[in-house]
């Protein structure tokens, strides 16, 4: 009687030690990132009239309008438009220094900065002298509400790089007839 019941405790004890095992497998599994989240970008949340630092990037949001025409120089545009107004600078290094990513993601559609106004889109930063300027995007005229995600990077590959992320309510934005870009300049901050 006292062999069966060794040869019991035996088997049950390899059961519960390759359950431990598999569950210990699992596990793993779960922890270990995958080849994407090995290159992720480093996000940096901005806040409005707050400046925000990447690794290489300085960018403070200064207003968000939401219009139906957009002003810039000599040109004009009719349209549903978003229009972001922001100081940024490169903080160590110029070489290369742009915001060369500026993206708004409303729902699953993403919306590059218009190219047609003068902006600050892939304008050269300098480091310790802020420009100020705006960005403008286009939205198709369905686009009212909703949460809007704006990207700015200074990569359009921002993978192992900074990320500078907003959340925009795009459904609390007054509409406003005519919004005049600001130039891109030397900021007076």
């Amino acid at each position: 009687m006292s062999i069966v019941r060794g040869a019991a405790a035996r088997r049950w004890a390899a059961a519960a030690a390759g359950a431990a095992l598999v569950a210990a497998a699992w596990c793993v599994a779960l922890v270990t990132p995958t080849e994407d989240d090995a290159v992720l970008p480093f996000v940096t949340t901005m806040q409005l009239g707050e400046q925000a630092d990447g690794r290489n990037l300085a960018v403070t949001l200064l207003d968000v309008h939401r219009a139906d025409s957009v002003i810039a120089g000599g040109w004009s545009a009719d349209g549903n438009w978003i229009v972001i107004d922001l100081d940024a600078e490169a903080i160590d290094e110029e070489s290369g220094a742009l915001v060369a990513l500026a993206t708004l993601q409303v729902g699953g559609a993403t919306y590059q900065a218009s190219e047609r106004p003068e902006s600050l889109f892939e304008r050269p930063l300098y480091a310790g002298l802020p420009q100020s300027g705006s960005l403008a995007f286009e939205l198709p005229a369905a686009v009212v509400g909703g949460t809007a995600v704006l990207h700015l990077g200074l990569h359009s590959d921002p993978r192992l790089d900074t990320l500078m992320e907003a959340e925009l309510d795009l459904g609390a934005l007054p509409v406003e007839s005519d919004v005049e870009m600001i130039p891109t300049g030397w900021s007076g901050r």
